[in-house]
């Protein structure tokens, strides 16, 4: 899943996640809430009634929750009176009964020991009494229409000021049924009155309903007091869903940033791919990790090759300024003696007056000299165009050994190919043929008359890799002279060989051999020399 869906995921489950709280916050808290809120608001309104009654002694001027049902009863220590007073109306009213005399004087007595262990008594004594009296009312209502007391009006007063907003509306459900809706409003309630009227055969039926709708501003105070609440709640939520969105998006990349890091600061290569521990990832943030880490492998790649190349240039640079010091030494030597070869010759010196036998000498060493400048020139041409192809070291081997022919058989030296008669390698022809002609040179130079050489061909597979073995016979490197043997202007009359070899012969196989990532090596054997080429 990418990213833009998962973010579209995240927002979708916080969103669902806050509908729900909300949803659950408005079903099962609030109402509760608002109860217990409505419930305060009526026991402070009591109070501050109660209070504002006290304070005047009547309900002029006082603001009330309900005007038509709040009323304050005044009973009086003694006598048979009490006061009653309301919004619209303040009556007085004479007990003429003597039982209902007995009822107020118990009332009485149960208020002004509110609390007591007897007041208890005289409460239940009081409802038991309530009741009685009720049932005596009725009695006496249905005997006599005339009432047990006397009421004397105080005042009367219109409340047409404190309503507002009335109206009637009209609702037909059928030719039969209509529901007239009437309603009006003071300044905290708005009061609704239904009457469904519905016309039968025999009779017409009404039914009647009064409600009273709260103000919608009741419920603001409770709102407001739930915001801390639920600021809190939905904070605490984002805080969650924030740390599960970190985790699940920004703590990759914050991981990439310090792989990244990593991968800066560790110069040896070693950091490990961090796609390996996210292989589950499918996503940006995965395809990003695989691009680092494939990005950072080539650039180690880079890097390594660039250090062999580095080590290989500045060995090659070594080679060079060692070759070039080397080779200017070894031609001063032939120079100086064809210097002083002339030199005598023109000043007809001694012995150097006869120039027949001399001047063949200065031809020889201009001949060394000149073959010394063609190996040099020979050996930077052929590093320089390199041309690397699949040979066959077998055919290349015998072509070399019939080329030599001739030596062979001016020394009478047995020379025999066994081992393998075709050796597939990959190299440059014109540098392994340099190689395999200096080698069987070297053999057939330094290997007494009448001796041997022996050249084998290995091929590679699981016993190990190829290889080209040259071994003659009949003579040995000395001790001292074998280290060095593949340096440049090394060379020696060992095994009755040719003195004028100028050494350069090993040196340019070695060179060629490694150009090539083959192995040359030279070693004594017993009462032999073994060159081995490792491809």
């Amino acid at each position: 899943m990418g990213l833009r869906h998962k973010n579209l995921l995240y927002s979708m489950v916080l969103a669902g996640v806050m509908m729900l709280f909300l949803i659950g916050y408005f079903i099962y808290m609030l109402p509760s809430l608002y109860v217990e809120h409505v419930m305060e608001q009526n026991l402070r309104s009591i109070r501050e009634q109660h209070t504002a009654y006290m304070e005047k002694g009547s309900y002029d001027g006082v603001r009330v929750k309900n005007a038509t049902a709040c009323f304050s009863v005044e009973i009086p220590f003694r006598g048979d009176e009490i006061l009653i007073a309301g919004k619209a109306f303040s009556a007085q009213v004479t007990m003429r009964d003597e039982r209902l005399r007995q009822i107020l004087q118990m009332c009485r007595e149960a208020l002004l020991s509110y609390g007591d262990q007897e007041a208890q008594n005289t409460e239940a004594a009081l409802a038991q009494e309530m009741e009685e009296l009720g049932a005596y009312l009725q009695e006496t209502v249905s005997k006599d229409s005339s009432l047990p007391v006397d009421v004397r009006m105080l005042y009367v007063r219109e409340l047409e000021e404190d309503y507002h907003n009335a109206y009637v509306e009209m609702h037909s459900y059928s030719n039969d049924l209509i529901i007239i809706e009437s309603g009006i409003e003071d300044s905290s309630n708005r009061y609704t009155n239904y009457i469904a009227v519905e016309q039968t055969d025999k009779s017409l039926v009404l039914s009647i309903l009064p409600v009273v709708a709260p103000d919608a501003g009741e419920i603001r105070p409770v709102v407001l007091q739930s915001l801390p609440m639920l600021g809190a709640v939905i904070l605490l939520l984002v805080l969650l869903f924030s740390q599960v969105y970190s985790r699940g998006i920004v703590g990759p990349i914050v991981e990439l940033v310090r792989h990244a890091g990593e991968m800066k600061a560790d110069r040896n290569f070693t950091v490990g791919r961090l796609s390996d521990t996210w292989s589950k990832r499918k996503d940006e943030v995965g395809i990003l990790a695989d691009t680092l880490d494939d990005f950072y492998l080539q650039i180690r790649e880079s890097y390594r090759q660039l250090e062999r190349k580095n080590a290989q240039l500045e060995e090659e640079n070594q080679r060079q300024e060692t070759f070039l010091r080397t080779s200017s030494h070894q031609l001063k030597t032939p120079i100086a003696a064809a210097l002083l070869l002339v030199e005598g010759m023109m000043n007809e010196i001694g012995r150097y007056k006869d120039t027949k036998v001399y001047l063949p000498k200065v031809k020889e060493q201009l001949l060394s000299m000149r073959r010394m400048a063609e190996d040099i020139l020979y050996l930077n041409h052929c590093a320089q165009n390199r041309k690397m192809e699949s040979l066959d070291a077998g055919r290349l081997m015998q072509e070399r050994l019939q080329c030599c022919q001739v030596g062979l058989d001016h020394k009478g030296i047995q020379a025999r190919i066994c081992g393998e008669e075709s050796l597939t390698v990959h190299g440059d022809e014109m540098m392994l043929t340099q190689i395999l002609d200096n080698l069987l040179s070297n053999a057939v130079k330094y290997t007494p008359a009448e001796g041997r050489i022996e050249i084998t061909l290995r091929a590679g597979g699981e016993e190990g890799e190829a290889e080209i073995r040259i071994e003659n016979y009949g003579v040995t490197i000395p001790e001292k002279l074998l280290p060095h043997i593949l340096e440049p202007f090394v060379s020696g009359s060992h095994g009755g060989g040719a003195a004028d070899s100028h050494g350069l012969g090993l040196y340019i196989a070695s060179y060629f051999a490694k150009k090539q990532n083959f192995v040359l090596s030279v070693v004594n054997g017993e009462e032999s020399v073994i060159a081995m080429i490792h491809f």
